[in-house]
């Protein structure tokens, strides 16, 4: 029974990484409003808040596409929550959404693997030319937002073999340090935290943990991907322990915290 527990015990811990250079560093952190929607104004908090990036979980719904968590009912419509006044702030912003002409992202977290889904949303996101364009090499057309396809696999794989130029991006939710290079299809990871990490964002983290941090942030980096880590501790100590590890979106729910733990 003790030599049971004790396997048990083993096989819970994460994998320890290989070491990773880091290399010279340039990634900023960018600041990620995770399920975006359930904020009083989507999108508008985190704009307010000088977010870069917003998660949205979208479904099928009937017609036209869904935002939220469970399905219906639903906060409202893809298009009427972040499509549509992302394109009217990006005019109004001169082509950047914040004015700056640093990037955007919206995260589509696809809650279904439906054909009819990917269908509609391929329609939609194709009419908004604000949206970077992608090849299977690469950026195809650069422009404000970026949308990063994640949650269900099948259907993100789907969508990103359909023909190119394509408005979107896949990310994986799986990392290996023998994943093969980025390219126009796959050029994220959406990594859940505790898959690598045993550290709860209290106080001081670890020696050993930091490693941790950073070898999964180099290795991701080292792909040519960028990385956000979900389920992640919401505390200060975590948010600049990321930021500190080049981590490319630091996620949170507490928009106010994480702006001012951000502000200089």
């Amino acid at each position: 029974m003790r030599q049971l527990l004790f396997a048990l015990l083993l096989s819970a811990c994460p994998p320890v990484l290989p070491e990773v250079d880091a290399g010279p560093q340039v990634n900023p952190s960018f600041k990620h409003a995770h399920n975006d929607y359930e904020h009083p104004r989507p999108l508008l908090d985190a704009l307010e808040a000088k977010f870069e990036s917003v998660e949205a979980d979208v479904w099928l719904d009937g017609s036209d596409i869904g935002v939220s968590h469970n399905g219906a009912p639903f906060k409202g419509s893809l298009k009427a929550l972040y499509l549509d006044p992302l394109s009217d702030r990006v005019t109004a912003n001169g082509g950047s959404v914040h004015g700056d002409g640093k990037p955007f992202y919206l995260w589509l977290d696809l809650k279904q693997g439906s054909a009819a889904l990917q269908d509609l949303l391929a329609t939609q996101l194709e009419g908004y030319a604000f949206l970077t364009r992608f090849d299977d090499a690469g950026v195809a057309t650069a422009s404000a937002v970026t949308v990063v396809l994640t949650g269900d696999d099948a259907g993100k794989k789907a969508l990103v073999n359909r023909s190119a130029p394509r408005p979107f991006i896949r990310d994986s939710n799986n990392f290996s340090a023998s994943d093969p290079p980025a390219d126009g299809k796959w050029g994220y990871y959406a990594v859940n935290y505790y898959s690598f990490m045993q550290w709860d964002g209290a106080g001081t983290i670890p020696t050993t943990q930091r490693r941790q941090l950073e070898n999964l942030i180099n290795g991701a980096h080292a792909t040519g991907r960028k990385i956000r880590l979900f389920s992640n501790p919401d505390t200060v100590s975590y948010w600049t322990t990321a930021r500190d590890a080049h981590a490319d979106f630091v996620g949170t729910d507490n928009l106010a915290g994480l702006a001012a733990a951000f502000t200089p």
